[in-house]
């Protein structure tokens, strides 16, 4: 079996057989940023929180941006390859006991939609907060049997209305069953979009 390392994170909840969630947090934050939002989520679910591979200001990211603030596009492929071996050998070793939901914000929600770009055999499917298309110009391979959900703010000051749309665009095309909302906030998450997300997760991957 495969070496499991590379990513320092939590497991939690590691005794229940649910769908896990596996948590990608956005820049400059690290393997705790989510776990409030883990518990309210998917209380009833296991979890591997990662910290980026990337120190990124006073925290961690899962990959790059230059300067200017543009995607670092291949740092980003670098670090997918390196996520996705990562979830391999969790799979292989048990770690994880099936294939996991990504639940990713800003940053991690990039990579995570990159994952399901370049090794959508790793997942079943995925959580996007306030993501941005990994590769504008690609077509997604085909994710009939994924499961995805893209949430953005109409007020985000970091991304614009298109950004949403084309992420949103591209995982259709790729006959993922698909769920795309739009909040009425900014980058942060709104007040109520951990229910909305606890529902969703629910009813596309119930627990036994």
């Amino acid at each position: 079996m495969p070496e499991f390392q590379d990513f320092l994170h939590i497991a939690g909840r590691t005794e229940l057989d649910a769908t896990p969630l596996v948590l990608l947090h956005g820049s400059a934050m690290d393997e705790r940023s989510l776990l409030t939002l883990a518990d309210r989520v998917g209380p009833d679910r296991p979890y591997l929180a990662l910290r980026g591979a990337v120190a990124w200001e006073d925290g961690f990211a899962f990959f790059r941006r230059h300067p200017d603030r543009t995607l670092d596009y291949a740092d980003l492929l670098r670090e997918t390859v390196h996520l996705g071996e990562f979830l391999r050998a969790a799979l292989e070793n048990g770690v994880l006991r099936q294939p996991p939901v990504l639940l990713g914000f800003s940053n991690g929600a990039i990579m995570a939609a990159s994952v399901m770009l370049h090794r959508p055999e790793t997942i079943a499917g995925a959580i996007l907060l306030r993501p941005l298309s990994p590769a504008p110009g690609a077509n997604f391979p085909d994710l009939r049997n994924h499961r995805v959900l893209v949430l953005g703010g109409a007020s985000d000051e970091r991304r614009a209305p298109e950004d949403f749309t084309l992420v949103r665009d591209q995982i259709e095309r790729s006959g993922a069953r698909l769920t795309a909302r739009l909040f009425p906030t900014g980058h942060g998450l709104h007040e109520n979009e951990p229910a909305f997300v606890h529902d969703w997760l629910t009813v596309n991957f119930p627990s036994a």
